[in-house]
């Protein structure tokens, strides 16, 4: 029996349509078109896609630190930062009519605004409220806006009220703007804070001025994520770190001492009518300057109320023809030179001197054959001061005055500083002027800065207005040590002179006011003042001034006192001179200084009336 073999059979293959090689190529067709739209959004154009989904959860974020405080020497604040709120908006998102929102605020922003509070009449303050009021309107009826600021400088009060309003679509930015605890005191030397081209805070004048880079905030950028209305999420905000921070600032200068400038100045000033007036205390081993106040000054809170003149520090940067006290530099010359000594007769004045066409006259008319140079320099007299600069010469005496530091700056940390202008002819007129204090230019600080060189031994101190600085970045504290410029005049020359100043001081024209408890090297000085055109003098317009220090032999300060056209009397002694003794009566407690003279035997009689006519 043969057996065979099986053979299995496949089922032919079912023939395929047409409609189904149709479905087949469109299911292929669209698998590439997904396929090339998801490698053109997710390769193409991935990077843009992820850069625009980061721009709607993420935001830009500048980092800043606080600007750098000023301190007082004696560790009072003067210069701080104070938190404060801009109030802001998404005009997208807001649902409130912007008509309706807008009356709503205005009302609380006023409150914190500085021209509405110090506008002068209900008409000045609702013209401003209608104004405040359109502009927020305007700026909430803009929906191309996704933001726009509304008001800055809100207090937390204020944010509290605009909080409670609970409108969808307006938020606050905090940040911090100048503060100033002690109000205006020591503007001139502080400067302020301003807004430059760019809108970037920077300071102004005085120290504000001239150490911005020490005082600046540092910033840094940073990203956070933010909600869909783009506002950060809470746990994303970072705080400023201390880093950024700028320098803080220590001055020189007192509260106590500083206060007292100000508050005695503007007494003087309205009681002796003056125009103007300046009080400077430098303390005379260190150059330390301890008070310094001006008038007329200005608040830095509204700096841009005031006209610039006021910005700008005259201690510093005013020149004026010192008049007699310049007269002390001349002495403090001739003695140093030899030319002269305290009891040196003068052989030339026993009169006017006359030099061509021009006459000399002392300030009183009246003549001492054969005064001392003590009694001279007592009694302010002129021709006693030619006297020594003509022994001394032209160019000694310009050497000694440039030692002296007249006409240099000063080199100090006050935005202004540089050098004025110093004679440049000497003939035999001008030598005569300029020594007894007219023809030559000065400012307050560059004679504070001579006579604390007599003062000190002949020591020509730098002034200084820094104590310290504290970087908070290095965690370093920099303190700059008193620096001595030169020796201008011997140590004997300097005491000598400094016991001619107290001749001068107790028995001058101003012995009237002098301190009964207290010896002081002291001197006046009764100028005239240039014509700003033209050349010449004002009429009947004088500046007053005083400088003086205590105790003479171990001086703790040296003061100086100008009164710009006072008019109840055009002598120093009977302005400047009184102004500058009733400080120092507070001066000589504040430094704990005690008496060193014994006042004289009071008499049975009435006391001897101030003098009507004076001189100095």
């Amino acid at each position: 029996m043969v057996l065979g073999h099986s053979r299995l059979r496949t089922a032919p293959p079912t023939p395929t349509t047409g409609r189904e090689r149709l479905l087949f190529l469109g299911f292929c067709v669209g698998v590439l078109i997904v396929l090339s739209r998801l490698f053109y959004w997710q390769i193409i154009r991935g990077d843009i896609l992820t850069a625009e989904a980061n721009d709607q959860y993420e935001r830009q974020y500048t980092q800043t630190g606080k600007r750098g405080n000023i301190y007082t020497a004696d560790g009072h604040l003067l210069v701080t930062n104070q938190q404060v709120y801009r109030l802001f908006a998404q005009p997208q998102v807001v649902a409130l009519e912007p008509k309706t929102l807008a009356a709503q605020l205005t009302p609380l922003v006023l409150a914190d605004n500085l021209e509405y509070q110090s506008a002068s009449g209900s008409a000045a303050q609702r013209e401003i409220s209608d104004k405040i009021q359109a502009q927020l309107e305007r700026k909430l009826s803009n929906k191309d806006l996704k933001w726009v600021s509304l008001s800055t400088s809100l207090s937390e009060e204020t944010k509290q009220k605009i909080s409670e309003l609970k409108v969808t679509g307006i938020g606050f930015d905090t940040y911090e703007k100048r503060y100033y605890p002690e109000a205006s005191m020591a503007a001139h030397l502080t400067g302020f804070v301003g807004k430059d081209d760019d809108g970037t805070d920077i300071g102004y004048f005085g120290i504000e001025g001239a150490l911005e880079q020490e005082l600046k905030a540092r910033s840094q950028k940073s990203t956070v994520m933010a909600d869909a209305l783009g506002l950060p999420l809470p746990q994303e905000e970072e705080s400023t770190q201390t880093a950024l921070d700028g320098r803080d600032i220590t001055l020189t200068i007192r509260r106590d001492l500083q206060n007292l400038a100000e508050t005695k100045l503007a007494e003087g000033v309205e009681r002796y009518g003056a125009r103007a007036g300046e009080v400077l205390i430098m303390d005379p081993k260190t150059g330390d300057i301890l008070a310094m106040a001006a008038l007329p000054k200005y608040d830095q809170r509204f700096f841009f109320k005031y006209p610039a003149t006021t910005y700008t520090n005259p201690s510093l940067s005013s020149l004026y023809e010192p008049g007699s006290t310049f007269k002390t530099l001349t002495v403090a010359a001739g003695i140093d030179a030899g030319v002269i000594s305290p009891d040196t007769p003068c052989d030339k004045c026993s009169g006017a001197r006359v030099f061509g066409k021009y006459t000399i006259k002392t300030w009183n008319d009246e003549y001492h054959p054969g005064i001392t140079m003590t009694q001279g320099l007592a009694k302010s007299d002129n021709t006693a001061m030619i006297f020594i600069a003509e022994k001394l010469g032209a160019d000694r005496l310009k050497g000694y005055l440039q030692k002296f530091g007249i006409g240099e700056a000063l080199h100090l940390e006050l935005q202004g500083d540089r050098n004025t202008p110093f004679p440049q002819k000497w003939g035999p007129v001008e030598l005569a002027t300029i020594s007894f204090g007219q023809g030559v230019s000065t400012t307050t600080l560059q004679l504070a800065r001579a006579i604390g060189a007599i003062a000190n031994d002949g020591k020509v101190m730098r002034p200084r207005i820094i104590k310290s600085a504290t970087d908070w970045l290095t965690g370093e504290t920099i303190t700059p040590e008193p620096v001595v410029e030169r020796q201008a005049v011997s140590p004997e020359t300097a005491k000598t002179v400094r016991e001619m100043m107290i001749e001068s001081a107790a028995h001058g024209e101003a012995q009237w006011t002098a301190s009964r408890n207290h010896w002081i090297s002291g001197k006046t000085g009764t100028s005239q003042i240039p014509l700003e055109k033209g050349g010449g003098y004002e009429q009947d317009v004088t500046m007053a001034s005083f400088v003086g220090f205590a105790p003479p032999q171990d001086p703790k300060f040296v003061m100086i006192v100008k009164l710009n056209a006072p008019t109840s009397s055009i002598w120093a002694a009977e302005t400047a001179a009184p102004l500058w003794y009733k400080i120092a009566n507070d001066l000589f407690l504040l430094l704990n200084m005690p008496p060193d003279r014994e006042p004289p035997t009071p008499k049975p009689v009435a006391a001897t009336p101030v003098p009507t006519t004076v001189g100095d």
